[in-house]
């Protein structure tokens, strides 16, 4: 916990903001100095105003601009970016909802562990708690102020609410169960998968007492409700004023056709949340991913475990499969399939159905849930290490082999650092050939290719960042610039290669970076005359340390 707190602390202080970043605590900021949800934008307020809390005694500005006055969300966050960016602010802002996220990613280590003692005893429930403080992964998502995981916090602990409900059935228990639901709810739009699960569970539990079971799942909706509107009209207590509420309403009824949204629009939630939904479900377009050597638009229903077999470390994948291959076969089993099988299938599920491809960090609920089948693994471990004199031989080989992956996990979280969100394991390296968008770069590496700029003569630049901020440097933009004027040095992310400026780009993947910057999230490319046209799929292979970019074979890209 205390190495996960240094690195996560370590990176918080020297990374750029992640591009949903100045959209989450702007919005935050906010909510609770105007008391007003006008500038929550798709998703719901409660992780922004508690990641904003520790922004205030930075004393952010917060500019009242005509997009502010209007409820323009995201040109109000091009504003407030700017604004604190230029009174030298920024990075003090952003620091502490960064802490207040990094704490929240030790209190999900937490919370695996009390689920995992549950069914596999403290040995599984250590495991299990180290493997996801040590993920690289884990640690690189979780210094930044975004909702990924919070929502993993809620996720776990309303997973760890009902094993209580469960093991005692008292209505006190239930009633914590609908208030995290509630915090869920106030966290991202995709607890409603878990109040669906909720009320299977609750339902399934009563089965043969129908009336007893309408109360308790009763209970569980008018709690979770409350909460929820709690948290709403606690940070906006007369809610949107009429222009902003016109908006909102507009917004819902203009996506009336969506069955979903005309269900949670007819819904006793709050105006701001039901609009968020809306705006979702608007922008729910295909959009472009890549993984591999392959590219598309939309969703692959691979991608998620793939993105996983691609970042997360041999010994977290070794431990997981093998931890539920054994878990399966315990007494224990259904209870482990409905409390904690359930819920994460359901999230993946939705990620499915939905056009985005962004990264793993979409599934992270998922990850965090499926370690806990990991906890099974330490029975087998721990009663080879503990037989008869006679086993002595084979007790030291298993105990061997449990020191090196664990050290094998702990070196890959050192390893990682300071740039733990860019890491990928061996053999998948450089990362850039097999992942894309934030299994690499969310834009995190900008401060230090600003630097860069400036000790190179004005390299074309194309990086995705944060809204409101600009690479400067003396750069010039790569895109919008004819490749027939491309020379000298040029910087590209890697998210912008692969994804964002897919078609526009394609001359480039062809050739090899000589270089890299921020870990890999950025490559460096150096022309010493203007690159021939193509359009190649998977960027080309490294050759870091050469003089001048090449043309790769065909084969190659």
């Amino acid at each position: 916990a205390l190495a996960y707190l240094a690195i996560g602390w370590q990176q918080a202080t020297r990374d750029a903001p992640a591009v949903d970043e100045g959209v989450d605590v702007s919005s935050g900021v906010a909510s609770l100095v105007h008391r007003d949800l006008r500038m929550v934008p798709e998703h719901p307020a409660l992780p922004k105003a508690l990641a904003a809390l520790a922004a205030l005694p930075a004393d952010p500005v917060v500019p009242e601009t005509t997009s502010w006055t209007e409820g323009q969300w995201f040109d109000w966050s091009d504003d407030f970016v700017a604004a604190n960016e230029a009174a030298g602010r920024l990075d003090s802002v952003l620091l502490g909802p960064r802490l207040v996220v990094l704490v929240e990613g030790l209190a999900v280590g937490v919370v695996l562990f009390f689920i995992t003692r549950r069914f596999f005893g403290h040995d599984g429930a250590t495991l299990v708690a180290l493997l996801w403080l040590t993920t690289p992964y884990v640690v690189g998502l979780s210094h930044f102020a975004m909702l990924d995981v919070p929502f993993t916090l809620a996720a776990t602990g309303l997973v760890l609410a009902v094993l209580r409900w469960l093991e005692a059935g008292r209505t006190g228990r239930l009633a914590v169960v609908g208030l995290i639901l509630g915090l869920a709810l106030a966290t991202r739009h995709t607890a409603l998968v878990l109040a669906v699960w909720v009320a299977a569970v609750v339902a399934v539990r009563l089965r043969g007492r129908p009336r007893e079971a309408g109360r308790a799942v009763g209970l569980v909706a008018v709690v979770s409700l409350a909460t929820l509107w709690g948290v709403y009209r606690g940070l906006s207590p007369t809610g949107p004023p009429p222009q902003i509420s016109a908006q909102m309403e507009s917004l819902v009824s203009a996506q009336s056709s969506s069955v979903t949204v005309a269900l949670v629009g007819a819904a006793p939630l709050p105006l701001e949340w039901r609009a968020g939904f809306a705006y979702l479900d608007l922008t729910a377009a295909d959009r472009p991913a890549s993984l591999v050597a392959a590219s598309w638009y939309g969703s692959r229903p691979w991608y998620f475990p793939a993105a996983a077999l691609l970042k997360l470390p041999v010994t977290v994948l070794a431990s997981v499969v093998a931890g539920w291959g054994w878990a399966i076969r315990g007494r224990r089993r259904r209870q482990l399939m409905a409390v904690v099988a359930a819920p994460a299938l359901g999230l993946w599920l939705v990620l499915l159905l939905q056009p985005l491809n962004l990264g793993l960090r979409m599934a992270l609920p998922t990850v965090a849930l499926a370690l806990v089948g990991a906890g099974a693994a330490a029975g087998p471990l721990r009663t080879a290490m503990t037989t008869s004199r006679r086993s002595l031989g084979p007790s030291v080989a298993v105990a061997a082999l449990a020191l090196a992956l664990g050290s094998t996990q702990v070196a890959a979280m050192i390893g990682a650092s300071p740039h733990s969100l860019a890491w990928s394991p061996w053999p998948f390296t450089p990362a850039y050939r097999w992942v894309s968008d934030s299994n690499v770069d969310v834009g995190q590496g900008l401060y230090e290719l600003r630097d860069w700029s400036t000790t190179h003569d004005r390299p074309f630049v194309a990086l995705g960042s944060t809204r409101g901020l600009h690479v400067g440097g003396g750069s010039r933009s790569l895109i919008g610039t004819e490749r027939s004027e491309v020379t000298g040095w040029v910087a590209v992310g890697v998210t912008a290669l692969r994804d964002t400026f897919r078609a526009e780009l394609g001359w480039l993947r062809a050739y090899c970076p000589v270089g890299s910057i921020a870990g890999g999230s950025v490559l460096v490319y150096r022309f010493a005359s203007p690159p021939s046209p193509g359009n190649v799929v998977r960027p080309a292979p490294a050759c870091f340390g050469a003089e001048w970019s090449t043309r790769a074979t065909d084969g190659d890209g």
